[in-house]
């Protein structure tokens, strides 16, 4: 039987611009909608503090004022204030929140966070940054590889999200492909139509598969699918959908990073299925 993959928890790492604060609000609604509990990690990283310390290590204040030594104990002071404030917006946000949603302050780099805190029944969310310039940063690509280097699955939130109704979309290789099981269940949650892209040849000649997801009360629709983000992105266009979900290597990360800023939707790469994934019922 086909069932859901049994996710338990999102795990969020906070933004590190306040131009990307909105975006927690619309992962809140994610979690809502999934029905997962929310836990937000802020990365009390002190690294940049050590750094600071050194002696030659010199920031250039403005207005004339010239290269002067890091004031470390005020680093810390801004960073404590940082952890406040974002904790104080956390409470404003899920104050009627639905599901469970917690926030922890965490030493470490987001990516040291996210590798020690994610499970198989997890899914990492990255939000990408409204600054294409932030994009490219040491931090967040470190962040980006620990997601995908991770037992999770990975939601990439885009800077900006265009719909919030719309088919659940999984692009799959094969009827056994994890990406269908998961969005099925997205699909029961949300009440939303289920579209599979993928080889129809292989797809819709699965008629038991086809039988056990409509048995699951849930719509569905086979379409052929294209091998690259742009041409995928393009398909897409007809069915305004608000979830993608595909399984981790029919793209690779930058493209699906690409797909859904082109898209302006959540995109879940699952973990590829193994023996420790868990299943459960349909909700």
């Amino acid at each position: 039987m086909l069932h859901p993959i049994a996710f338990k928890r999102m795990i969020l790492g906070w933004p590190q611009s306040q131009a990307d604060y909105p975006l927690v609000d619309a992962t809140v609604k994610l979690a809502e909608l999934l029905r997962l509990h929310l836990l937000a990690t802020f990365a009390d990283d002190r690294s940049l503090m050590h750094v600071a310390g050194l002696p030659f290590v010199r920031e250039l204040r403005p207005l004339g004022a010239g290269w002067h030594s890091f004031d470390v104990g005020q680093l810390a002071a801004e960073l404590e204030r940082s952890s406040a404030i974002a904790h104080r917006l956390f409470d404003q946000v899920v104050r009627n929140c639905t599901v469970e949603a917690s926030f922890r302050v965490e030493r470490g780099t987001a990516a040291d966070i996210v590798a020690s805190l994610a499970t198989a029944e997890d899914i990492v969310v990255v939000i990408e940054p409204s600054n294409p310039a932030e994009r490219v940063t040491q931090q967040f690509t470190r962040l980006i590889e620990a997601a995908f280097r991770a037992a999770a699955s990975v939601m990439i939130v885009p800077s900006r999200i265009a719909r919030r109704s719309g088919p659940i979309v999984a692009v799959a290789s094969a009827p056994e492909d994890p990406s269908i099981r998961a969005a099925a269940g997205f699909a029961s949650m949300t009440r939303e139509k289920l579209i599979v892209m993928g080889p129809s040849e292989r797809l819709g000649s699965s008629a038991s598969f086809a039988a056990e997801i409509e048995a699951a009360g849930g719509r569905i629709e086979f379409v052929p699918t294209p091998t690259s983000a742009a041409q995928l992105a393009a398909d897409l266009r007809r069915w305004d959908e608000r979830l993608l979900v595909m399984s981790r290597g029919l793209l690779d990360n930058p493209q699906v990073s690409i797909l859904a800023s082109l898209r302006s939707v959540p995109v879940v790469v699952m973990e590829p299925a193994g023996p420790d994934r868990p299943a459960a019922a349909s909700p």
